[in-house]
């Protein structure tokens, strides 16, 4: 039996479709590559469906469009009102817009829609710190430790708060905390050097905490004050 030898015609066809699917591909990994692109396609392809708004609003959100994160995540919004992500994501908007009190209330309306959206608990935590509602930030902060103990930064800002009650032994702890979470946290080895010198005169662990500090990072705070400090503490007997 011989070799059924393909129609010329037949193979042109073939090639054609081979070069659609490529391209087809081609231009989906471009949208793939450009989110905002991407969401905007969908947004096309599903004009009366939420998320593709809220997903296109927080393209826009990380690549710093904030009045075009907000009219499509809000767009979001109108056609789903109890997309609790939406307004969580609206609440960070606001906090890049600089409006503190907007970006809480996204965070309250979050939770009011679903309590078990603990990420609403760090927005909310980080807003009250920012406007100097300690006492607020830390029991939202405690609160959302207990969904997430290993997030990054949330003890070094419960840290930050106890050193300002003058509480110190708990301010040890969360700064020992987040360290334990990232090594390379200068800042928090820094407040660790400082409290362990000022308030419990400990030498060395001061010594230890502030010497790591200056390795880490070189633009770090104050950072002469910081190496005298050290080398008076160094001198010491």
């Amino acid at each position: 039996m011989g070799k059924i030898k393909p129609h010329l015609t037949e193979i042109v066809i073939f090639l054609s479709v081979i070069f659609i699917l490529s391209i087809g591909t081609y231009l989906r990994n471009r949208l793939w590559n450009n989110p905002v692109d991407l969401w905007k396609d969908c947004v096309e392809k599903s004009p009366h469906k939420a998320r593709p708004y809220v997903n296109l609003g927080f393209a826009y959100l990380e690549s710093g469009q904030y009045d075009k994160a907000f009219e499509a995540t809000q767009k979001g919004i109108d056609l789903e009102p109890k997309f609790a992500g939406a307004y969580h994501n609206l609440g960070i908007i606001y906090q890049k817009m600089g409006d503190v009190d907007k970006a809480i209330a996204m965070g309250k309306k979050t939770l009011e829609i679903d309590p078990e959206f603990h990420m609403a608990h760090f927005l909310l935590g980080s807003m009250y710190f920012e406007n100097g509602r300690y006492e607020e930030a830390a029991e939202t902060f405690r609160r959302f430790l207990k969904s997430f103990p290993y997030f990054p930064d949330v003890h070094h800002f419960l840290g930050i708060i106890y050193a300002g009650q003058r509480r110190f032994d708990k301010a040890i702890a969360e700064f020992e905390w987040e360290i334990r979470i990232n090594p390379y946290h200068s800042l928090a080895h820094l407040n660790l050097g400082q409290i362990y010198w000022y308030e419990f005169q400990n030498r060395q662990k001061a010594i230890y905490h502030l010497k790591i500090a200056l390795m880490l990072d070189p633009l770090l705070p104050k950072r002469a004050e910081i190496r005298k400090l050290v080398h008076l503490l160094e001198g010491l007997p």
